[in-house]
């Protein structure tokens, strides 16, 4: 994804660049410094984990939340009707149009699509262990 990301970067012309996490709650203090450094949009390239993180780091700040879901479930994409790459996720940074959503908190952790109690979060817990998902 990362060589798509460039291609498209590129090819539009775009002043951007590309930082990868490098641990659990990494992508929050980036999205953080993107926007302390001056950024008006921070994307993010994952899954739903990512895109929580992301947002955790822009929640209160002006800064737009570009959004390139490619997980292996993708519920806050599909839920505001951004496709995955491919299928025109690139295309939305381009000529989508801002919106917002809401933002919910547990524990002082912001969550932005779904958020479990129990059972669920036992579930949730397990599959972030995976090594493989589908």
């Amino acid at each position: 994804m990362r060589d798509r990301a460039i291609e498209f970067i590129a090819q539009h012309k775009i002043d951007a660049t590309l930082v990868a996490t490098e641990r659990p709650r990494h992508a929050t203090e980036l999205a953080q410094q993107a926007v302390a450094e001056g950024c008006q949009l921070v994307v993010a390239i994952g899954g739903d984990g990512t895109m929580n993180e992301v947002a955790t780091g822009l929640v209160g700040t002006t800064a737009i939340f570009g959004l390139i879901p490619c997980g292996s479930g993708n519920g806050l994409g599909r839920h505001l009707g951004i496709s995955r790459p491919g299928h025109g996720a690139f295309r939305t940074l381009l000529d989508g149009r801002p919106r917002a959503i809401d933002t919910g908190t547990v524990n002082g952790f912001a969550f932005f699509n779904a958020m479990g109690l129990g059972f669920e979060a036992d579930i949730a817990v397990r599959f972030s262990r995976l090594t493989r998902r589908g």
